[in-house]
């Protein structure tokens, strides 16, 4: 029997669940056009840091009932997570400040395995918050970086990844969709190619991937795997998943009393109990969405209703980002440049998000210009994807980023508005 499909009727009605979606926090109108830079919080995730916030106990702890109250909530958020991204135990799964913070931890805690004779791998796809860390750690321990090249299309040059794997490969770090173009890499194909050829570490940014499309560790064979709960409709929070076999490379910095084993050996100082409760909101909205999805079939587990949400979800953000291509095509041969994935038959290939450049306006000017004549937001800049911008010799680039809270209507918005600054 086939899975019922959300419709767009559905997604529209859901737009209700997230407060900020057509208004600012002063309540002016305003229409939000830049997920890629953070997604708008759902209600849940509202209500479940209101709720849980004065009943959690700070440390915890296996004696009172507070205390094993907050060890059994964070062992449920790990397992949420564990079962978002297909982990095998929620021990797999450690928190930190950010995807950033996340990354950098992780390259102090693999810095011994760096050393001269020995590279990684980085891609000219990546946000530097996958390039940066691995850069730092090689260069203070004396081991090459390697960067993989883009190809004239923007993709990721995957021969020119392969010739430079070789046996003293430490770690290849790839992006799972780059943050400036949405472009959605081949995960479980590339990694397995990676693996074939080299006993390589491979670590995924799966930061602007996790808000549209379903993820699996397992299937995509990865070692390590980091997202932010920020753009999966929560709060501000890194997420970083090791695979249990990478467990004896992992040497962290830490505290001499703290736990030295996974995941608590990874996390510095306390957990903020808070962010990990809007955490738990923003998940549990997934999974309502799932369980529509599911409204005719017996879902055999969490991660069931996960997989079935977004897939929804990419389905649905599929044809939005169909509409935008068929409106952009209206503006007309030479009135401005998109960049990245444009072809119909390849669009299941890219996220809803698109990186643009219009003749006569630096992307400052053209984010300034909507927002002034018609409130709507958009971003400019590198969007941390600076090797992307340099490859096409730019300062900055424009990005509309759409997310499945979003509709045609937004789009239209968005192209009316565009459309009297072109043609003015």
């Amino acid at each position: 029997m086939p899975e019922p499909d959300i419709t767009i009727s559905h997604f529209l009605k859901n737009r209700n669940r997230f407060p900020y979606l057509e208004k600012d926090d002063s309540g002016q109108k305003r229409i939000y056009l830049n997920s890629g830079a953070g997604s708008l919080m759902v209600d849940s995730c509202l209500k479940s840091i209101m709720a849980t916030g004065s009943t959690l106990n700070p440390m915890p702890g296996d004696l009172t009932p507070p205390e094993r109250s907050t060890a059994l909530f964070h062992q449920e958020v790990r397992q949420l997570i564990a079962d978002f991204i297909g982990a095998h135990r929620p021990e797999e799964i450690s928190f930190h400040f950010s995807s950033t913070n996340a990354l950098f931890n992780l390259a102090f805690s693999l810095g011994h395995l760096f050393a001269p004779g020995k590279n990684c791998l980085i891609t000219d796809l990546d946000h530097f918050a996958n390039i940066s860390p691995w850069e730092t750690i090689a260069s203070a321990r004396g081991a090459e970086i390697r960067r993989v090249k883009l190809t004239p299309e923007l993709d990721l040059d995957r021969r020119d990844l392969m010739s430079k794997l070789d046996a003293e490969t430490v770690l290849v770090a790839l992006p799972a969709a780059s943050n400036a173009l949405g472009t959605i890499l081949p995960l479980t194909e590339l990694i397995m190619e990676i693996k074939s050829r080299s006993r390589t570490l491979v670590v995924v940014d799966a930061v602007h991937l996790a808000p549209h499309a379903p993820i699996d560790v397992r299937e995509a064979g990865c070692d390590f795997l980091v997202f932010s709960g920020y753009k999966i409709f929560g709060p501000m929070l890194g997420v970083l998943y090791c695979r249990e076999e990478t467990g004896s490379y992992l040497k962290p910095y830490r505290v001499e009393p703290a736990r030295d084993y996974p995941p608590y050996h990874l996390e510095q100082g306390m957990l903020p109990n808070l962010n990990l409760a809007g955490l738990k909101g923003a998940l549990e909205y997934l999974l309502e969405l799932g369980r529509t999805q599911a409204s005719r079939i017996i879902p055999s587990s969490n991660r069931k209703l996960f997989r079935l949400a977004l897939e929804a979800i990419k389905r649905y953000e599929r044809d939005l980002s169909l509409y935008f291509l068929e409106r952009w095509k209206r503006l007309g041969p030479g009135r401005g440049q998109l960049y990245g994935i444009t072809q119909e038959d390849s669009i299941g290939y890219r996220t809803p998000t698109f990186a643009l450049e219009i003749p006569g306006f630096r992307a400052d000017q053209l984010k300034k210009a909507l927002w002034e004549q018609s409130r709507i937001l958009i971003a400019d800049g590198t969007h941390y994807s600076a090797v992307v911008v340099r490859h096409l010799r730019k300062e900055g680039l424009n990005r509309v980023s759409l997310a499945h809270y979003d509709g045609p209507e937004t789009i239209d918005a968005f192209f009316d508005a565009l459309e009297k600054i072109v043609l003015k």
